[in-house]
């Protein structure tokens, strides 16, 4: 008979992001296997709307350490105690950091789960002092997985579980216009590695055709965006939707997708577009190039520079429709194949019972 077990994921926060949404769909799914579940978030961030509390799992929140660094840290070890995790599931460089140190008390087996492929400066050697005590280590992408290796910043061998995607029951992969002229989609909130600038001087540099680009992400308040679009008088070809919930179901009403950023793990928004049988024109890094050779089906620029961008985006929209259809039916096979949902869910089972048995 198979035994419940006791699962803690522990985050910076529950910001919407890639890594976030990820560790949601691992505690909704363990949830619905009846295990115990519980999320804990090292920050007062909440991003998802009551997803958690539809979800059915348990959350704990801390508060802002600026206010409350002593009472977070007693609450964070009691909580912990008393939860008796069988494993301790760490997303990001400070939660593992946080879960190392607590687990040379309190004894849980512990999967430290790496996102991206480089180590902020200000984490580094935290965590190359913690080295040694994870019991698993996740990647979810072989670029990070080499890079990690190779620098030798961590000691145990790890393994890769790609990020669990939702394959689309309906998608056009007709390849002909949605709506007549161009309709590209950005996925992404305007954070600092996305790099809209550049993607929005390659816009400009577009201007001659039909197109338009929709950006579906929050704004963090930023007020540059607006500017730098009149600035480029590209307010015709560019549409910032803000942050939505369900931001993949613009990838249906698109043509293609394209992403600006110089640095990513292994970027959600590029699987989805892929899930959706959409070409792509992303930045050469290391969890993208990893992505768009395997599946061969978009085309990679680099990064920062807008020339290349745009003459990529015009590469695509001066294919046919049979070759932008080819090329969305790789990249949704690919999907199909390495990144189902139930495929990925079963391997973090497997993990997982084979720590806690």
């Amino acid at each position: 008979m198979k035994v419940n077990k006791r699962v803690i994921l522990m985050t910076p926060s529950m910001s919407k992001g890639g890594a976030e949404t990820q560790l949601l769909k691992i505690a909704s799914f363990l949830q619905s296997k009846h295990h115990k579940v519980l999320i804990i978030s090292l920050k007062p961030i909440d991003e998802f709307n009551g997803d958690i509390r539809k979800a059915g799992v348990d959350a704990l929140f801390l508060r802002n350490w600026s206010s409350a660094p002593f009472s977070n840290i007693q609450i964070l070890y009691k909580t912990i105690k008393k939860f008796r995790p069988d494993v301790v599931i760490a997303f990001m460089f400070i939660a593992i950091i946080f879960a190392r140190l607590l687990k040379m008390r309190l004894k849980f087996k512990l999967i430290s789960t790496i996102r991206i492929s480089v180590i902020p400066k200000k984490w580094y050697m935290p965590f190359k002092l913690t080295d040694g005590l994870d019991d698993a280590v996740v990647y979810n992408s072989v670029a990070s997985m080499i890079n990690f290796e190779k620098q030798k910043l961590v000691s145990k061998r790890g393994i890769v579980i790609h990020n669990g995607i939702t394959i689309p029951q309906h998608t056009k992969i007709d390849g002909e216009l949605v709506n007549g002229s161009f309709k590209w989609v950005c996925i992404g909130h305007f954070r600092w590695n996305k790099d809209y600038l550049t993607l929005f001087k390659a816009i400009a540099l577009l201007k001659h055709k039909n197109f338009t680009v929709d950006i579906v992400g929050d704004l963090n308040g930023e007020l540059w965006p607006e500017k730098t679009i009149e600035e480029l008088n590209i307010q015709d070809y560019v549409n910032i939707i803000g942050f939505k919930k369900e931001a993949h179901s613009f990838l249906g009403q698109s043509d293609a997708f394209v992403l600006s950023s110089f640095s990513e793990g292994m970027p959600n928004a590029i699987l989805e577009a892929m899930a959706y049988a959409r070409p792509t024109v992303v930045t050469d890094i290391d969890g993208n190039h990893e992505l768009i050779e395997k599946a061969q089906c978009g085309l990679l620029c680099e990064k920062q520079n807008e020339h290349d961008m745009a003459s990529n985006m015009l590469k695509i929209m001066d294919m046919s429709a049979a070759d932008r259809t080819a090329l969305g039916a790789k990249g949704q096979q690919h999907i199909k194949a390495r990144f189902s949902e139930e495929q990925v869910m079963g391997e973090w089972m497997q993990l997982i019972d084979g720590l806690a048995g």
